[in-house]
């Protein structure tokens, strides 16, 4: 379960090979990509020139419609009814946020100013005074409701201060109750002293007030206050009504940046801008894209051509490296595990061919070590030749009715040797288990190779289990735990390839190539069976076998 050392040699050769393949793929498909890009480049921007200049032009004509616009509001907003009541309906139909109208020699005639209070105010105050005591909130809501429609009627006379004044000892009584031209009124008192704006007919000007715009009727008489939320509105409202397709004009107050297609829009709305916004980038892109079709069509089917290429030759040097890189690590592999055992054989050989006279005792251990570096030496050897008959197909299985004990059996007494004298092996075999459907001897191979990882990858105090247990009606469950090192969750789906092994530290601590669990895959699948592993790191793993069980005729 340790990953052998990479084939350095095959990568290192073959890594200059495959940065020059790419160089040659990328390099002439860089050069058409860069000229088809060019192309384009050149092509969209004029293009894209000559539709922003017709927009620019239109931009000029909605200027000349904005103040047009507003030439006619400027009439629009002229009256001669009463003062007090042209101020509830300009209010009242949303024309404007506040209202100042004035006389003919410019004074102030709504909403006046006057301290001195009148009958109908002082009875009003005290109506209000008389609903905050009445003893239910049902009388006291219809009491408030009274009041306030006639505070909301403007055909009662009254002035404005008087009016405000009730309006807002109502709402301390009542905060929730209607009263639609409060905030008006409050906005109209607040621009209609000595400093109230002045601009020309036609024409906003900027108040005291912040975000407050003022303008005035085309005779003079009234003065129209908005906010500057309500001025981006009707700039919205009256742009989209002059917006021709695939285009949008936007306004915009001084306070915003501009972008460089701003233009000034216009004398009456002085340091307010307009500009455009295409509604359909492709609308700039239309005309270059007719032009540089065939370009883009004969620059793609050539990049696609060198892709396919490249992609089929680099596929084929990517097998060749792999191939030639799983070469070398079974080279590496085989001198390794080779070599090992033999020069201890040769080691324990000298030492006794050195003696002049042999000593049993020191012979029959040394006969007794050579033994068991030959029983290692041929467990790799079977393990290569098992491993090289499955993958080349050439391993031949013979199936038939197998009793599970025996084959459990069989496995544990090919490795006594293998096992420490501190290790406890635990055999657990359900009874009455049906027969399985197996080639004997390669599911005792199978079984052999998990013990061994068992016995490998567990330290010290082995504590080795096999379970064998009937799984449903149709199988039959092989389990090999252990409590050794355990497996991280990342790493098991790759244990069971070939020349994998998980932990580097082992290598040198460890014998194996990392085709046991390979073998032990090939040959469950043969059998029509599945091998699965439950690990932890630092607690130990377990291997599960399921294999088909026999039928009764098989049986």
């Amino acid at each position: 379960m340790i990953r052998p050392r990479p084939g350095g040699l095959a990568l290192d050769r073959g890594t200059p090979l495959f940065i020059l393949l790419v160089l040659a793929m990328l390099l002439p498909a860089g050069v058409v990509l860069w000229f088809m890009n060019e192309t384009v480049a050149t092509q969209s921007a004029a293009a894209r020139r000559s539709v922003l200049e017709a927009y620019r032009g239109q931009l000029r004509l909605v200027r000349s419609r904005v103040e047009g616009h507003w030439r006619a509001h400027a009439t629009v907003i002229s009256g001669t009814d009463e003062p007090e009541r042209r101020f509830a309906r300009l209010v009242l139909d949303q024309t404007a946020d506040g209202v100042v109208l004035l006389n003919a020699d410019g004074s102030v005639a709504y909403p006046d100013r006057s301290t001195a209070r009148s009958p109908r105010a002082e009875a009003i105050s005290a109506q209000i005074e008389s609903a905050s005591h009445l003893p239910t909130s049902a009388a006291r809501e219809g009491e408030v409701e009274r009041i306030a429609a006639v505070l909301n009627d403007y055909t009662i006379s009254m002035s404005g201060a008087d009016r405000l004044a009730s309006m807002e000892r109502l709402r301390a009584l009542a905060p929730n109750v209607v009263l639609p031209t409060e905030a008006a009124l409050r906005l109209s008192f607040a621009l209609a002293g000595p400093g109230r704006p002045t601009p020309a007919p036609g024409h906003f000007q900027q108040t005291a007030v912040n975000d407050v715009w003022a303008f005035t009727s085309s005779d003079s008489r009234v003065v129209a206050l908005y906010w500057t939320g309500r001025l981006e509105a009707m700039m919205h409202d009256l742009l989209h009504q002059v917006t021709p397709a695939g285009i949008l004009f936007i306004a915009f107050p001084p306070d915003v940046d501009g972008d460089s297609e701003a233009i000034s829009a216009g004398l009456a709305m002085p340091g307010w801008q307009l500009t455009f916004q295409p509604l359909d980038r492709a609308t700039l892109d239309d005309a270059a894209r007719r032009q540089t079709t065939w370009y883009v069509v004969a620059a793609g089917g050539g990049i696609a051509a060198m892709a396919i290429l490249g992609l089929i030759v680099g596929g084929t040097f990517r097998r060749h490296l792999k191939l030639a890189r799983l070469k070398t690590d079974l080279v590496a592999a085989v001198s390794h595990e080779l070599r090992t055992p033999l020069a201890s054989m040769r080691v324990l050989v000298d030492g006794l061919l050195a003696d002049d006279e042999l000593d049993p005792a020191k012979t029959k251990e040394y006969l007794a070590l050579l033994s068991a570096e030959n029983s290692r030496l041929t467990r790799v050897i079977e393990n290569f030749l098992t491993f090289s008959r499955l993958e080349r197909g050439r391993q031949q299985f013979s199936f038939a009715a197998a009793p599970p004990a025996a084959i459990v059996t069989a496995a544990i007494d090919a490795v006594p040797d293998r096992i420490p004298s501190d290790a406890t092996v635990r055999v657990d075999v359900e009874a009455g288990l049906p027969p399985v459907v197996a080639d004997e001897d390669a599911l005792v191979t199978a079984l052999i190779n998990l013990l061994d990882n068992a016995i490998k990858y567990t330290p010290e105090n082995k504590r080795i289990e096999v379970q064998v247990r009937r799984d449903g009606k149709d199988a039959v469950l092989f389990a090999v735990g252990d409590n050794g090192i355990g497996i991280p969750v990342r790493e098991q789906r790759r244990i069971f390839r070939r020349f994998y092994r998980v932990d580097q530290r082992l290598t040198r601590e460890t014998s194996g190539v990392g085709l046991g669990l390979s073998i032990v895959e090939q040959i469950v699948r043969a059998h029509g069976g599945t091998v699965a592993v439950r690990s932890e790191s630092g607690v130990g793993s377990t291997f599960t076998v399921r294999v088909p069980a026999a039928t009764a005729e098989a049986a």
